[in-house]
């Protein structure tokens, strides 16, 4: 596309390309936005036209962005968070509307914590999102303001990878829990009743990872490095599809202990990982900015979340925590 031409593109399209990028499929986002998977696909088609640009590669297991694509989205969800504001400021103005969001890693505790503050909601107008994604859209949802908080995991592996992307984004970090790694598997698998496993006895095993864009390195997963090095990985992108191959497979899942504590009772059994690293769930938010009220009731019963779900190392009780 020459410098000359100016690219005609408009809200519409802006909105399918955040939902395909979201959902990884064109069926998916089409069911999600009430229109036509073909639709969806013309407009896609005409706006990669009009920029002169693969915006997405298209392939038998979905939708993936492409590196111009991922930042052609970034600036698009900019405009339509802008939106989302001119919108309540000035078209939905009846009433104060209060608006919220949480970006997360794969952890129960923390859509637990949002359907408490949903519960303990009076408001008659408010707009709450949830968003369980990979660590890199954590970090880009909340550095763009599409989410005023997120959750990941920090290691001695991954951490000077995750502080130059907070400092990069502008974002500051806080440790909630200290944590020694768990191994996931189910009642009768051949490591089940053992106090303890190390990274060996694992290799046998096929290692069971949640999934995570494409432009992403082994540095911005949620397990550690010695489970990236196992050469048969089952990819999810859910707890759900997760737990249900524990419970019909002799996979596992390295994480937390946060895990339903019925599926773990009934089906899961977990055993502690041996390893001398530190492994940390800190949540971030953007720096020199305020909470908000939502935010930290939020972390209130998100730290109440955790409390009744993992045997925590190191409890911090400061209101301000701490940063590593």
């Amino acid at each position: 596309m020459e410098r000359s031409e100016v690219a005609c593109v408009n809200i519409q399209q802006l909105k399918y390309l955040d939902y395909i990028e979201r959902t990884g499929s064109i069926n998916r986002a089409a069911e999600l936005l009430f229109v036509s998977p073909s639709t969806i696909s013309v407009s896609l088609k005409e706006l990669e036209q009009e920029v002169g640009q693969q915006l997405f590669v298209r392939s038998s297991s979905g939708m993936t962005a492409t590196h111009e694509g991922y930042e052609f989205i970034s600036q698009a969800r900019q405009i339509l968070n802008q939106l989302d504001i001119m919108r309540d400021i000035f078209v939905d103005n009846e009433s104060e509307r209060q608006w919220f969001s949480v970006s997360s890693q794969h952890y129960d505790f923390a859509s637990e914590a949002f359907s408490k503050l949903i519960a303990a909601q009076n408001s008659q107008r408010f707009v709450y999102r949830f968003f369980e994604v990979d660590t890199y859209s954590v970090i880009k949802n909340v550095a763009q303001n599409t989410s005023q908080l997120g959750f990941v995991y920090l290691s001695e592996f991954n951490r000077r990878v995750l502080m130059r992307l907070f400092e990069q984004e502008n974002l500051q970090h806080h440790v909630m829990w200290e944590f020694q790694p768990q191994v996931f598997v189910r009642k009768g698998h051949p490591l089940a009743g053992r106090l303890s496993v190390q990274y060996k006895d694992l290799m046998e095993f096929p290692a069971i990872t949640f999934e995570h864009n494409d432009h992403q390195n082994d540095y911005l997963t949620e397990h550690p490095l010695e489970v990236q090095a196992n050469h048969r990985k089952v990819v999810v992108s859910d707890r759900m599809s997760a737990i249900n191959i524990i419970m019909g497979s002799d996979a596992y899942l390295t994480g937390s202990r946060i895990m339903t504590n019925l599926m773990t009772e009934r089906h899961v059994e977990s055993i502690p990982l041996e390893t001398s690293e530190s492994h940390y769930i800190c949540w971030i938010a953007p720096k020199n900015q305020k909470l908000s009220e939502q935010a930290k009731n939020y972390l209130k019963y998100a730290e109440e979340s955790l409390g009744n779900r993992v045997e925590v190392l190191q409890s911090i009780h400061s209101p301000d925590y701490y940063s590593i």
